[in-house]
């Protein structure tokens, strides 16, 4: 059990490559709602992502009958074309010109006429949505689906897979709920310090992910 859940929170951890939703969740957080808006997006965000891990589980283990087939060339190659991809992210990232408009993002300006339900609906829908985050969250799963771990094993390892995946959403309610007096202030900190380095975000986190995802499968090919 260990190996996998070790394997599959590495892979989960890519999931704080996701900028775009760290900054509206501070968006949200720092709006007339607050903290409410932003607890909603966060909910819907996780809620959605554990709803697609536990029926990809179930419906993988029922599928099988938890009998695994030769999954050591499917998983590494897996982890290769992953770790290919993002690298060719970081490449196309380097290769961008870079821009000198520094206008804030167009949902800004109606950030604040959302209520703590749409809020929710909107989590919900870009975990879907977002395809690049889902291809990440479901190659992470791999790993549990794959294994012949018991089904309770199964389960629980995935809720861990979302919690480490959607930290990108969850660290910043829990900075607004313990510091709530200066929650405004480091929000939008993180906020302008992403908006700032968003060029050397975008092009060393794919890298050092992207490189260490194809090392992982390469070495398991060998």
């Amino acid at each position: 059990m260990l190996p996998v859940l070790i394997q599959s929170l590495l892979l989960a951890s890519v999931g704080l490559l996701s900028v775009g939703s760290i900054t509206l969740v501070i968006l949200l957080l720092i709006s007339d709602r607050g903290w409410h808006n932003g607890l909603g997006y966060a909910l819907g965000y996780t809620s959605a992502y554990t709803l697609i891990g536990v029926s990809a589980v179930v419906f993988g283990y029922r599928s099988t009958g938890n009998k695994v087939g030769e999954p050591s060339l499917f998983l590494p190659i897996l982890l290769m074309v992953l770790g290919t991809l993002l690298l060719l992210l970081a490449l196309r990232n380097w290769r961008k010109p870079v821009s000198e408009d520094k206008e804030e993002p167009r949902f800004f300006s109606i950030v604040d006429k959302i209520t703590p339900l749409k809020a929710f609906g909107l989590g919900a829908m870009v975990s879907v949505v977002n395809f690049k985050n889902l291809a990440l969250f479901l190659t992470a799963l791999s790993v549990v689906v794959l294994s012949d771990l018991l089904i309770t094993e199964k389960i629980v390892i995935t809720l861990l897979v979302v919690l480490v995946f959607c930290l990108s959403v969850i660290i910043p309610v829990i900075i607004y709920i313990l510091f709530p007096k200066r929650a405004k202030d480091l929000l939008n900190g993180i906020r302008q310090f992403l908006n700032r380095h968003s060029r050397p975000i975008g092009i060393w986190l794919p890298l050092i992910f992207g490189g260490l995802l194809f090392v992982l499968g390469l070495t398991s090919l060998l």
